[in-house]
């Protein structure tokens, strides 16, 4: 059996891990543990030791440093006149949209945030200069009143906070998932990070607010119950399903509390800024519907079912019938394994999935949402010793959101559902295999004593 070693680039933890205890004479790298191109190579090549560790950790960083120059190349464009990337769209990209609608809002008419001539005025004068299409706002009014403070503060400031802080918070929950330094690399080497930087987008808070509702909820189930009401208040498409996990679950107080503080929230936003602005955004919803229909332009870029049939030159009426079968489909999974009190991470995972499954609307920075069930299935698995197949799953998954943005661009192919829909299928037979009491996880709260050789994994399954 291979000598355990310390996780941890440079530091010691206190998890003593043996990646596959099965006293074969090979070994996958030096008990280390990641997803990437080096890891697959890892898994082919079997007569001599890699580290799979020390070439996961370089490719990081490479992908990081080129992330960091071309994001100083785009952003000299910046000294000319204008707010536009190199790449001639507006700075901050869809950020603009929220930075414009805060500004409109606030000046006493946020009604007209629904507008897309008025909300383009504010925009325009924004940037210096006009840019091609629009930037129209489709949010609900309960999340224009949180988002109200933000045109008060510079416009690089505000764009700055509204990337960096839930950046950190979600590097913090995916590190409290899986407490390892290349964790947080190979989250910044994700290509689902780099486009939610470069577009401005939501997705680092939406994930954010995904993770920690789940880590609190079992504990703190009022306080997770009001972060999924943030979530279903700014992009409701991305909460479909967790109504459907609480009640499975019998997260009664979770349950209330989201209806609470969505009620709370439909309430104040109603006084502040007036029954006007909801009736605005109820006319906006076939508006909606119509971009979700006609938006030929972005269904490359919308790597779910109801893209990827769009995308493949099939009608609105074929995609909508199998996006709802594939809905039903994720609904049930999701509702059988959260009744069956599975653990947390076979429990977050599998709402994960069902979202990404569910929706018909979702963007390629979305796909930030997959970086949680990546953490909670490796660390699943290490405490099962699910081994080299289930660090090859992973690491399709993480290369995954790069592979479907080559593929839908020139092959006109989205992946990203079967290969979401096939990790889905492989979570619920996990989960089904999985028997005897609950591992111990730094994702789940649940310590126990291990003697003095500190914490270890329980030792579980193998394949």
């Amino acid at each position: 059996m291979p000598s355990s070693r310390k996780f941890g680039l440079g530091r010691r933890t206190g998890w003593e891990i043996s990646l596959w205890q099965r006293g074969s004479k090979t070994s996958l790298g030096r008990n280390s543990y990641g997803c990437g191109i080096s890891l697959i190579k890892g898994i082919i090549v079997r007569d001599r030791q890699i580290d799979v560790r020390r070439h996961i950790a370089i490719a990081c960083y490479l992908l990081v440093g080129f992330y960091l120059l071309t994001a100083l190349y785009l952003l000299s464009g910046l000294t000319g006149p204008g707010r536009f990337y190199r790449s001639g769209i507006p700075a901050g990209a869809d950020f603009l949209q929220i930075w414009g609608a805060s500004s409109l809002a606030s000046r006493g008419n946020p009604a007209s945030v629904y507008d897309v001539a008025e909300l383009k005025k504010a925009e325009t004068v924004l940037t210096g200069g006009d840019f091609s299409g629009n930037l129209p706002w489709h949010y609900p009014p309960s999340f224009l009143l949180l988002i109200l403070p933000i045109s008060s503060l510079n416009y690089f400031a505000s764009l700055a906070a509204w990337l960096f802080i839930p950046l950190v918070g979600l590097l913090a929950i995916l590190y409290r998932i899986f407490p390892d330094r290349l964790t947080i690399w190979l989250a910044l080497a994700s290509i689902a990070v780099a486009n939610n930087l470069y577009f401005g987008q939501g997705a680092f808070l939406i994930t954010f607010l995904m993770g920690a509702g789940l880590l609190l909820l079992d504990c703190y189930p009022i306080l997770g119950g009001i972060f999924f009401c943030l979530i279903i208040n700014f992009k409701p498409h991305l909460g479909l399903l967790i109504p459907v996990a609480l009640l499975a679950g019998r997260k009664w107080r979770a349950l209330g509390s989201l209806a609470g503080a969505s009620a709370v929230l439909v309430l104040a936003s109603t006084w502040v800024l007036g029954l006007n602005c909801w009736m605005a955004f109820w006319n906006d919803i076939p508006q909606m519907r119509m971009q979700l229909a006609e938006s030929g332009n972005l269904w490359n870029r919308m790597p779910t079912v109801y893209g990827a049939i769009r995308l493949l030159g099939g009608g609105y009426h074929l995609a909508w019938t199998v996006q709802i079968l594939v809905a039903l489909g994720a609904v049930i999974s999701v509702y059988w394994v959260w009744r069956n009190q599975a653990s947390l991470p076979i429990r977050g995972s599998a709402l994960v999935l069902g979202t990404l499954l569910a929706t018909p609307h979702a963007i390629d920075y979305d796909l930030v949402l997959l970086l949680l069930p990546i953490a909670w299935m490796a660390w699943e698995g290490l405490n099962h010793h699910w081994g080299k197949k289930n660090i090859f799953v992973l690491a399709i998954v993480w290369l995954s959101p790069f592979m479907n943005l080559i593929s839908a661009r020139i092959g006109k192919v989205h992946l990203m559902p079967i290969i979401i829909g096939s990790f889905m299928i492989y979570l619920l037979a996990r989960a089904g295999g999985i028997h005897g009491e609950q591992q111990l996880s730094p994702a789940n709260g649940q310590f126990h004593s291990q003697g003095e050789g500190g914490n270890k994994p329980h030792a579980g399954r193998k394949d």
